[in-house]
């Protein structure tokens, strides 16, 4: 992609992730965030390199690309005062393309909507990305290419799925870790050991599997040995539910995404 003037419409933590994730790229960053901020935000956001518009109509005149990063519920009136003759990419979650051409001036506008994670943070972000327009997607995924794994997603309907599971994921890795290592401290490990071995036991198993083109179900029988102590783990987690309640936290999110998506 050549070099591009990208401009952030709002600059919360995900927004400052993908522009630290881009920051080398060669492309000329900018925001504007209509609330006050801090004097640390405008600190972190010049150590970047990225200078703040005055207003986001001035933000969108300077810029080629405009990323959408506020949050839903502000969106309608954050475009507002946008003329719509740019391409815009959308991460607030559960908000169609419709709903965002329906807030631009522009209803022909090129719009993109992506959901990347907390993996952005560290250039590891997981980004769902779907887009009607061709040359748009395939400039969002050179984009988020930058961050991380950006792959197209070919229903909009699927975008809540991609948004509970890998938008919401690693909230759900999270608490496994902490359960995980509460565990550890109750049979009288150290805390800071406890759960560090948690974290690179779990690292570990997922850089085995995705190293591998083999079902999880045959990485957990290789570990279970018979009458061991893995099998009797696993047996506990079947009784108390864990998968099912793993499956429905993922529909969960799902189903709150469709439920932003039409409030």
């Amino acid at each position: 992609m050549s070099s591009k003037s990208i401009g952030f419409l709002g600059f919360g933590k995900m927004a400052q992730s993908i522009a630290r994730g881009i920051a080398d790229k060669g492309h000329s960053l900018h925001y504007f965030d209509p609330a006050p901020g801090s004097a640390d935000l405008h600190s972190q956001a010049a150590k970047m390199g990225i200078d703040r518009a005055p207003t986001a109509r001035e933000l969108e005149t300077g810029c080629d690309l405009l990323l959408l990063c506020m949050k839903p519920q502000d969106l309608a009136g954050a475009l507002a005062t946008l003329e719509g003759n740019k391409d815009y990419i959308s991460i607030a979650a559960g908000i169609q393309i419709q709903t965002v051409l329906q807030a631009l001036p522009n209803p022909k506008a090129r719009v993109a909507r992506v959901m990347p994670n907390l993996g952005a943070t560290i250039g590891q972000s997981v980004s769902g990305i779907y887009c009607p327009n061709e040359d748009l997607l395939a400039l969002a995924l050179e984009l988020f290419s930058g961050i991380g794994m950006a792959f197209p997603v070919q229903k909009e309907e699927l975008m809540h799925g991609v948004t509970a599971l890998s938008g919401s994921g690693p909230a759900y890795a999270f608490l496994f870790l902490q359960s995980m290592g509460e565990a550890g401290i109750k049979e009288g490990i150290p805390a800071s050991q406890s759960f560090e071995m948690a974290a690179r036991t779990i690292k570990a198993a997922m850089e085995l599997y995705l190293e591998s083109d083999e079902h999880p179900a045959q990485w957990i029988t290789k570990v279970s040995s018979p009458g061991g102590t893995t099998i009797e783990g696993l047996a506990a987690l079947e009784d108390q539910g864990v998968r099912g309640a793993i499956i429905r936290a993922v529909e969960a999110a799902a189903e709150r995404s469709r439920e932003l998506g039409r409030s």
